[in-house]
């Protein structure tokens, strides 16, 4: 049995299609939100190795599961262009879609595309198989972001609002005028809406637990965020960052979060003030561990694969900065080129051309 066991791994080791790990590389994919590219850099190096150009200022980036596809939406032409990240080149490009596509995500399977349409106040599901629209959901607010869940049984909505912005402007430019204090919970198997777990104010970025049971969620309003228990659906947690008096008293907001792999930790941003914090979620609540000083205004936040980095964009200062998780240190700061204006980011293992 013993025999027959090694002899079917040295097989499949000579299989066409399967890549060993020194054939595998990490690429950290950087959305330009002022342009029309994708940034590219080696993660090994922090160096940039290369750009795509993919449609008119990108704004939402997902990778199934297997990272053999890479979507990126383009929020000004109103498209979804698909990528082969192995060569890093555009292999499709759709403009079926309503108006302003924002960050998008996809089930770990690939089939479908979960699509906020902050023009229209609807997510659009694309199935990628079909390749059409095969549901639209309506929400409150400005459709925003999205997340769908480890086991792609739930897919969740964070719409956001106007804020401050008069509701006649609004109307005059197009956009739903309604605000939004909550959570949708969408059932994947069918696409619709099943569920909503109120926030008190608008939600903006979100992020989930590796085991799918907690949803942490930036909202306006608040320095700090929400944890959400997605089995009982309601919040159970608001947490405040430790800021000084001089912070406290200088307005900011927070916008970008990540969970590291092993679920321990969360870090979440402070947009002015240009800090990222770490909390311990193994309790509740949250405690803070940590404060780091970023050096740049912060935007948004994105973990390779490994759980090894997290990298943080500075979209004012057109800089990609990289953190080690175990040491909470800074790795490098990837400089990017004027007016790049990087936000949304993903890491993808790809073959290694």
């Amino acid at each position: 049995m013993k025999a027959c066991s090694l002899l079917a791994i040295l097989f499949s080791l000579l299989l066409p299609g399967v890549i060993s790990a020194a054939d595998v590389q990490q690429k950290l994919y950087v959305l330009s939100s002022a342009g029309d590219d994708v940034t590219v850099i080696d993660v090994a190096t922090n160096t940039i190795i290369g750009s795509i150009e993919v449609g008119d200022r990108p704004h939402g980036i997902a990778a199934p599961r297997a990272h053999d596809v890479l979507y990126v939406a383009t929020e000004f032409d109103n498209g979804l262009t698909l990528i082969d990240p192995a060569k890093d080149i555009v292999v499709k490009k759709y403009n079926i879609f309503g108006q302003r596509p924002n960050e998008i995500a996809v089930t770990s399977d690939g089939r479908f595309v979960y699509m906020p349409i902050l023009g229209h106040g609807v997510y659009e599901v694309f199935d990628t198989v079909e390749e059409k629209i095969v549901a639209r959901l309506a929400t409150n607010g400005l459709p925003h972001n999205v997340v769908i869940s480890p086991d792609d049984k739930f897919a969740y909505l964070s719409p956001m609002d106007g804020g401050h912005t008069p509701a006649d402007v609004l109307s005059k430019a197009g956009y739903p005028t309604t605000t939004n204090e909550k959570i949708y919970v969408v059932d994947v198997s069918n696409h619709q809406i099943v569920g909503t777990i109120a926030t008190a104010d608008a939600p903006r970025p979100i992020a989930i637990s590796p085991d799918g049971k907690r949803l942490y969620v930036n909202t306006d309003g608040l320095q700090g965020f929400l944890v959400l228990d997605l089995n009982k659906r309601e919040q159970i947690a608001r947490v405040e960052y430790e800021l000084t008096a001089k912070e406290q008293a200088s307005p900011s907001r927070s916008h970008g979060i990540i969970a590291t792999l092993d679920g321990k930790e969360l870090w979440t941003s402070d947009v002015n003030h240009g800090l990222v914090f770490v909390f311990d979620v193994t309790q509740n609540p949250p405690i803070q561990l940590a404060r780091l000083d970023n050096g740049a205004a912060v935007y948004w936040m994105t973990i390779t694969p490994d759980g090894k980095t997290i990298y943080v964009s500075s979209a004012e200062a057109d800089v990609v900065t990289a953190y080690d998780v175990k040491s909470r240190t800074k790795k490098a700061t990837i400089q990017l080129p004027e007016g790049n204006s990087p936000k949304r980011m993903l890491v993808l293992n790809v073959p290694r051309q």
